[in-house]
């Protein structure tokens, strides 16, 4: 059966059609690598609406970055097999891109909500609310038995993202434990952590926390702890869990250390 008659286009047309420049056209004429339908003896260039999908196609494999040379190749003798694994190949590292393009994303995402949060967050008063179960990637124990340094919290940190192949996610934390608040040891970091963004990890319990976001660097974090638990007693409640520490406002903020913005949870039941 026949097609009906073809429509046909001039390379402005054309160009338009795909929202590009009669430029684009023009090269990949001169390369052999897309021609028009026929050419005029005036000169006049012309395509049809049967080479939309071929140029559609095109299009799309130079937006991942198929060399001309592939296509060029693949052109002179074109083929279902050879289609076919050039569509596989291409496949597979458009699904690489678009699995760094999720962490991407996920720590864009991470980094406006920490933002938002710490925009909003009523500074240095405990605030006592509910939390829901989350989903936890720990680190492994930390064996440093003292208060942690920067730099050997930078060392934990590098440990952590290439152990648990963490790239793309957005902020780690710190853990100290119930014992070492207890004690007061609130510069022992017991291990990282992070909130999974899927099922892996360990589940963190819900239920009542304490909530309190400190401003001021690093070394000011562990001196507000006496007061921090002061309040949570004074609110009529006992401490039954860890201190988890979350840097929502750090270096890549800010160059001003003391407008570091830091969020402590610690687990609580009334007395």
């Amino acid at each position: 059966m026949e097609r009906n008659k073809e429509r046909y286009y001039t390379t402005g047309e054309f160009a338009k059609y795909f929202n590009i420049k009669k430029d684009t056209l023009f090269y990949y004429d001169s390369i052999k690598l897309f021609c028009p339908a026929k050419i005029e003896n005036n000169g006049y260039r012309y395509y049809t609406s049967a080479q939309i999908s071929t140029f559609w196609t095109i299009l799309s494999l130079r937006e991942i970055n198929v060399p001309i040379k592939v296509l060029q190749e693949y052109f002179k003798e074109p083929s279902p097999k050879y289609l076919n694994e050039i569509a596989t190949e291409q496949i597979k590292k458009i699904n690489e891109e678009m699995k760094k393009m999720r962490k991407i994303k996920m720590l864009l995402v991470g980094i406006s909500s920490a933002i938002k949060e710490a925009e909003n967050a009523i500074l240095e008063q405990v605030t006592i609310t509910t939390i829901p179960n989350q989903r936890i990637i720990y680190s492994k124990k930390n064996n440093i038995a003292t208060d942690i340094l920067n730099e050997q919290w930078e060392m934990l940190y590098d440990d952590f993202v290439q152990e648990r192949e963490l790239s793309g996610s957005t902020y780690v934390g710190s853990v100290i434990t119930k014992e070492n608040l207890q004690k007061g040891q609130f510069g022992y970091i017991d291990r990282l952590f992070t909130i999974s963004t899927d099922k892996s990890g360990i589940i963190r319990e819900g239920g009542t926390y304490a909530l309190f976001y400190h401003k001021g660097n690093y070394d000011s974090i562990s001196l507000i702890y006496p007061y921090l638990i002061s309040e949570i007693k004074r609110l009529g409640y006992s401490i039954i869990g860890d201190a988890y520490e979350e840097y929502l406002i750090y270096e890549l903020a800010t160059n001003c250390a003391d407008d570091f913005i830091t969020k402590i949870i610690i687990k609580v039941v009334p007395n």
